[in-house]
């Protein structure tokens, strides 16, 4: 029994509608079905292909090159458009097959076979490793459908829909391979002659109007997802281990500059930093990550002296396409990042953004950009004292450079962490710090995001609104400011977009797990609960996460009373616990119990205004609800900025209290 396994390009075509043409006419469709192999059968042949054989009304054949495969797969579709009745969908994989004698066998087969199961009459649906393949063919015009799980197969698949400008030679072979197989049948010939001409025009009139109004150009293909890249951490191969600051600094700040690269998907920094010391085939973490290229290095420090050692490998091939070491002195620093942007960039064919628009400010001092890294090493590393240390060193930075943008975005970002509403004075100085870096950098897409977080809270949502689309523009990559934008938007009752951006996020920083969190809220508050929950149990997460008010409310939803007290109380102890308790209690009809809960909640926590209102909606309690949200609106409380998409009110979103409270947030209409 002869058997090999390869890797090829598979093939699946089907007549759309043949049932029910073969109930309806018998005859008709089995001329129709001879028609399609003859026609099928002299593209494979031509775009050197291989037959594999029919499965009812459809085709099954390989090919060794992708682009050949895409080609006949455009040239089918071509010709079919001359034959009434001859509406072919047709899907196409590349993966590693088993051929065994005249049959092939494998995923890619079920693969291609559930592609052209999806795809719309006349179209021809492709999967990301042909998508590829393919995407500077400038014969062929790509686009992004959708991700999805097909059965039986594990992992999602990207899906895309191709379309093959044939040259007038193939045009006119086709023709000829058309005629040659419209001899068939003379009654089919004598249909097809009277109507080609129309058939043609049309052809050509519904192309034109669609390259218009997709605005498909050869160029327009290369999305961010064509080129995508992790930058690993720098290994230190200085002699003093607390030189680690420099190297994890300058990884992150790379990563940072690439995600301003138009036409780059950059894996955020947490899925990168997750194989930091790990000694894993470079392959493999490619693979893992779902990048085509990796950038590595190191790093040796010594006084003022560095030498960066870096290299960009493409994983698929294990190649290297670009090397170099730079000894330079710390005043080089910033030469020698925009260099290496400048090398990956060249070496992926892609553009860096005109000089009007820097990927990062380079007119520092180096030794406020030294204290910068080690304010961001304790940053990230949260260890012991780590937003102490950080501050400290973002504080040294600022005295050293006070028009160094960086350590005034995070130094923001530490003070924020403490506050609960914007009544406090650290909200004022964390804004305050926010504005003077953007200020310093108009270009920071986290600086920018960072001031529409802080005009939310102030319930200024319109001109917060202005500050999210900004930063998209700005950095439309960066996980930092996807989520936090898909956050906004969920507080906006935007829940598809809402939902779209967090997912975003979590593509490209798959790890992190706060995208993951903002992604349930975004399902949550639209009301998607069992999406919700399952995204959270999916990525085995959702009880890593600490108890929050989402979180509890889900699992009192989807679970039974009984399995949501084991589930709430296997968390630490926490003020979730004594809110999910009271609401449980209530549902069993325990009212009792309920209101003694609830009567300890606000003993033991006055300032959970929002938690609080939320519990008395859930008991029925609407009068008093309301009293909790004015009260929370007076002391400005963040989580206030929920009230336009919780569920909880829905009983209420009609009291005219409640509409007031409502007009006075200011929501954008």
């Amino acid at each position: 029994m002869s058997q090999s396994r390869q890797l090829a390009a598979i093939m699946f075509t089907d007549i759309a509608g043949y049932t029910s043409l073969m109930e309806k006419d018998e005859q008709k469709a089995i001329e129709l079905l001879k028609i399609n192999r003859e026609l099928q059968k002299s593209n494979i042949e031509k775009y050197r292909g291989r037959w594999i054989k029919e499965m009812g009304d459809g085709v099954l054949a390989s090919f060794s090159t992708v682009t050949d495969a895409v080609m006949c797969a455009g040239a089918i579709q071509k010709a079919s458009e001359k034959i009434p009745d001859l509406k072919l969908r047709i899907g196409i994989h590349l993966g590693e097959v088993v051929f065994e004698n005249n049959d092939v066998f494998g995923d890619g087969v079920n693969i291609a076979s559930r592609l052209q199961a999806l795809a719309p009459v006349g179209g021809i649906f492709v999967s990301e490793a042909i998508y590829k393949n393919v995407i500077n063919k400038k014969e062929i015009f790509s686009e992004f459908i959708r991700e999805e799980i097909l059965k039986n197969v594990s992992a999602s698949v990207k899906i895309y829909e191709v379309k093959v400008e044939l040259n007038q030679n193939s045009q006119n072979e086709s023709s000829t391979d058309f005629n040659k197989t419209s001899r068939l049948t003379s009654t089919t010939k004598k249909k097809i002659g009277l109507s080609i001409g129309i058939v043609l025009a049309i052809g050509l009139l519904i192309t034109y109007i669609f390259l218009k109004t997709k605005q498909v150009t050869p160029t327009s293909t290369i999305a961010s997802t064509e080129k995508s890249i992790a930058v690993l951490p720098f290994v230190n191969m200085s002699n003093d281990p607390q030189q680690e600051y420099f190297s994890d600094g300058l990884s992150e700040e790379l990563i940072n500059m690439f995600t301003k690269i138009p036409g780059l998907k950059v894996i955020g920094r947490t899925s990168s930093f997750a194989f930091k010391g790990k000694n894993e085939d470079l392959r493999t973490i490619g693979q893992k990550l779902g990048v085509e290229y990796l950038l590595e290095g190191s790093v040796r420090k010594s006084g003022n002296k560095i030498r960066i050692t870096t290299q960009l490998i493409k994983v698929d091939e294990g190649t290297h396409l670009w090397s170099e070491t730079f000894d330079k002195e710390m005043t080089d620093i910033f030469k020698v990042q925009d260099q290496i942007s400048s090398s990956v960039s060249g070496a992926l064919r892609l553009t860096i953004l005109a000089s009007d628009k820097p990927l990062h400010q380079t007119n520092v001092n180096t030794d406020a950009y030294n204290d910068f890294l080690q304010g961001k090493y304790y940053y990230e590393t949260n260890g012991p004292n780590g937003n102490l240390n950080a501050m400290k060193y973002f504080k040294e930075a600022i005295a050293k450079d006070s028009t160094f943008s960086l350590p005034w975005t995070y130094l923001s970002m530490i003070i924020w962490r403490g506050t609960t509403n914007a009544g406090q004075p650290e909200f004022k100085e964390a804004k305050e710090a926010s504005l003077r870096a953007l200020q310093l950098d108009p270009s920071s897409g986290i600086a920018t995001i960072n001031i529409a977080e802080f005009l939310d809270n102030e319930y200024d949502f319109q001109n917060a609104l202005e500050k999210i689309e900004q930063a998209l523009k700005l950095e439309p990559e960066n996980p930092y400011v996807l989520r936090n934008a898909g956050r906004f938007y969920t507080l906006l009752g935007r829940k598809e977009e809402s939902i779209k951006l967090c997912k975003k996020a979590m593509e490209i920083d798959p790890i992190q797990t706060t995208s993951l969190f903002y992604l349930i809220r975004a399902y949550y508050y639209a009301e998607y609960y069992n999406e919700a929950y399952d995204l959270g149990k999916n990525y085995d997460k959702l009880e890593l996460l600490n108890l929050d008010l989402v979180t509890t409310n889900l699992i009192i939803q989807l679970s039974s009373q009984e399995e949501s007290r084991k589930i709430i109380e296997r968390f630490p102890v926490s003020l979730f616990q004594l809110y999910g308790n009271t609401i449980i209690n209530f549902k069993s009809g325990k009212k009792k119990e309920s209101n003694e809960l609830l009567n300890q909640f606000i003993k033991k926590y006055p300032e959970e205004e929002y938690v609080i209102s939320v519990a008395y909606a859930r008991l029925d309690m609407n009068d008093k609800a309301i009293d909790w949200l004015e009260k929370a609106y007076k002391s400005g409380s963040r989580d206030l900025t929920y009230i336009n998409v919780d569920p909880a009110f829905k009983g209420i979103r009609n009291n005219v209290r409640f509409q007031k409270l409502l007009q006075l947030m200011n929501f954008p209409k």
